[in-house]
């Protein structure tokens, strides 16, 4: 039986720790908050009372929960207000003629007639033809 040398095994034990810790991580940014808190409670109920958690572990922990929430918003808000520019874009080319590729996979030009919204994207209907607003590459305001 060969055993491997102490550095092998220091290195080993490095990497799974590291991982260990990766994975931690990643678990704790897909975590919804309400799931945080109800493990974290049941840590404090079930904690051994001869080595409690110390004070600082607690306040890292709401720290976590803070941070998280935080951001959690900032996306929700970052998402309307792009959700809001998507709208007042569309609404913008109403009568205006423009140039994209349709849904069909055609290139079409003509004047925007009226604008629709599905799955979060912008719609411009030319005809009976439909045009994402991300797929737009020319605008023209219409000759009088």
């Amino acid at each position: 039986m060969s055993v491997g040398s102490p550095s092998s095994v220091s290195t080993v034990s490095r990497s799974s720790t590291q991982n260990n810790s990766d994975t931690t991580k990643l678990l704790f940014k897909k975590m919804e908050p309400e799931t945080f808190l109800k493990l974290l409670i049941a840590e404090l109920q079930h904690q051994d009372p001869l080595n409690p958690m110390n004070n600082s572990e607690m306040v890292q922990q709401l720290n976590q929960i803070y941070q998280l929430q935080a951001n959690m918003k900032l996306v929700d808000a970052f998402e309307a207000l792009g959700m809001t520019q998507n709208v007042a874009s569309a609404m913008s080319l109403l009568g205006k003629t423009v140039q994209g590729l349709a849904e069909s996979g055609k290139t079409i030009t003509g004047t925007v007639e009226r604008v629709s919204f599905a799955d979060g994207d912008a719609q411009l209907h030319i005809g009976s033809e439909v045009i994402r607003l991300k797929n737009i590459t020319e605008v023209a305001v219409p000759k009088q």
